[in-house]
C-alpha cells in the first residue's frame, strides 16, 4: 500500500515538473515569435532559408546511393556556391533597399513602411538578376580551379571522341558491261514475208 502511494505521489510530481517546463518553454518560444514579429525584415526570411538550402540541399544530393559520385560532388559543390553568394547578396539589396527608402520618405511618417516595402523589392531583385548573374560570373572559375567539370559536359565529350571516320574509304566497284542495241521496232520484211491471209479490202 505505501509502495503505491509513493508511485503516486512521485508520479504527480513528475507530471508537475513537465508542465511547469512547458509552461517555461512556451514562454520563451512565445517571446521569441513576438520579437521576430515586430523586428521581421525580409532580408532575414530569406537569408534563413538560403542558410537552410545551403546545408540540406548539398547533404541530400550527396546521401542519394543511386547517383554517380562524380555527378554527386559537382552537384553539391554548386548548390552550396550558390546559397553561399545568394546570402549576402539578399542582404545588400535588401539593405541598399530599405536605407535608400528611408531617406527618401524622411519626415513623411511613412518611412518604416517604406523601408519594409522596398527592402521586399530589394531582395526581389537580388533573387531575380543579382544572384544569377553572380553565378554565372564566379561558379565556373572555382569549378574549373577544383578540377570539376559538369558530368554533362563530360559526355558530350566522350561521345564526340568516340566517333573515328576512315581515312581511307574504299569506292565500290562498279562493272561496266557493253552495251548491246536491241532493235525493237519491225522492218518493212517483216510486213512483206508474212502470209497474206484473212480479209482482202477492194477485192485485192
Amino acid at each position: 500500500m505505501l509502495q503505491t502511494l509513493a508511485k503516486i505521489f512521485l508520479f504527480r510530481r513528475y507530471i508537475v515538473g513537465i508542465t511547469i517546463m512547458a509552461g517555461n518553454n512556451f514562454q520563451f518560444i512565445k517571446k521569441i515569435c513576438k520579437s521576430l514579429g515586430e523586428n521581421n525584415k525580409p532580408t532575414y526570411v530569406v537569408m534563413s532559408i538560403a542558410a537552410v538550402k545551403g546545408i540540406c540541399r548539398p547533404t541530400f544530393t550527396m546521401m542519394d546511393k543511386t547517383e554517380n559520385p562524380e555527378t554527386k560532388k559537382y552537384t553539391a559543390l554548386r548548390e552550396g556556391l550558390t546559397e553561399v553568394i545568394a546570402i549576402p547578396a539578399y542582404w545588400t539589396c535588401g539593405e541598399l533597399s530599405g536605407k535608400i527608402a528611408q531617406k527618401v520618405f524622411k519626415g513623411t511618417g511613412l518611412e518604416k513602411r517604406a523601408a519594409t516595402n522596398l527592402m521586399f523589392m530589394g531582395v526581389c531583385a537580388a533573387a531575380l538578376f543579382v544572384i544569377p548573374g553572380l553565378c554565372s560570373i564566379v561558379i565556373k572559375p572555382i569549378m574549373d580551379a577544383l578540377g570539376l567539370k559538369n558530368p554533362e559536359e563530360n559526355k558530350k565529350s566522350v561521345k564526340k571522341t568516340d566517333i573515328t571516320i576512315p581515312s581511307q574509304m574504299k569506292t565500290p566497284e562498279i562493272s561496266t558491261q557493253p552495251l548491246t542495241h536491241i532493235n525493237t521496232y519491225p522492218t518493212m520484211k517483216a510486213f512483206t514475208t508474212r502470209p497474206q491471209t484473212g480479209l482482202k479490202v477492194g477485192g485485192l
